[in-house]
């Protein structure tokens, strides 16, 4: 039964690679510029010989006069690309899955693979597989339904505020128009990368419902991350 669960743990693996190599091309592209009329709408209030740029500055303008806050750029394909390998292989990356290996081999955890530096190799080896599977889902997702899943700091004033958009992030993403919509990639990279590290390189006794907590805990320590990086971690 573990051997079959492993199989399909693969499948499901290159099923979802499959799919992330298809879509990054197909739906990744940036939208063309809109016309001056199409950026006007119909309000009709804008000069025929006023730009396309000149009406989105001064919507942008609008938008921060009346609610203080700076309107939502989405990011560039090139910026969305960066941001994965920076979450992928990163130096702060290493440096946090060089800690959670620390941290998994104070615990003795898992315990089948035991102490010394053939240990730590494995959890590290283990932390850096199960973050690259994830980065890698997400980025995918992200091309794929042109969504941005990237944390950003919130722009507006007041703890409450604050408070709330740093929770949101954990669970949104943002489409093209800024708007915040339910995270499917977040969640289908957290949950894929758990439940294939259980069904895989984890020892025996681990399946997929161990994956299933794991990845539920990792959402959860989410929402606490980022307020840390709201109000703490600035970078």
């Amino acid at each position: 039964m573990k051997r079959t669960c492993r199989i399909v743990a693969r499948q499901l693996l290159l099923s979802v690679l499959f799919i992330v190599a298809a879509g990054v091309p197909l739906y990744g592209q940036q939208p063309t510029s809109q016309t001056p009329e199409e950026a006007r709408g119909d309000s009709g209030n804008t000069s025929p010989s006023q730009s396309a740029t000149e009406v989105a500055v001064d919507q942008d303008t609008t938008q921060t006069k009346r609610t203080g806050t700076q309107p939502y750029v989405f990011p560039t394909h090139h910026e969305r690309f960066k941001r994965f390998v920076n979450s992928t292989v990163g130096p702060i990356t290493l440096g946090r899955t060089a800690l959670s290996a620390g941290i998994n081999q104070w615990r003795d955890h898992p315990e089948e693979w035991e102490q010394g530096a053939s240990g730590y190799a494995k959890r590290f080896a283990s932390s850096f597989g199960k973050n690259a599977i994830h980065q890698t889902v997400t980025y995918g997702l992200d091309e794929a339904m042109g969504l941005d899943t990237g944390f950003k700091r919130s722009t507006r004033h007041g703890f409450g505020p604050r408070l709330k958009d740093a929770l949101l992030e954990n669970v949104t993403s943002r489409n093209r128009k800024g708007e915040r919509v339910f995270s499917v990639p977040h969640f289908a990279g957290t949950y894929t990368a758990t439940i294939i590290r259980a069904e895989t390189w984890y020892p025996d006794r681990y399946d997929y419902k161990d994956g299933l907590r794991s990845g539920t805990t990792s959402i959860l320590t989410g929402f606490l991350y980022n307020v840390l990086r709201e109000f703490v971690i600035h970078r």
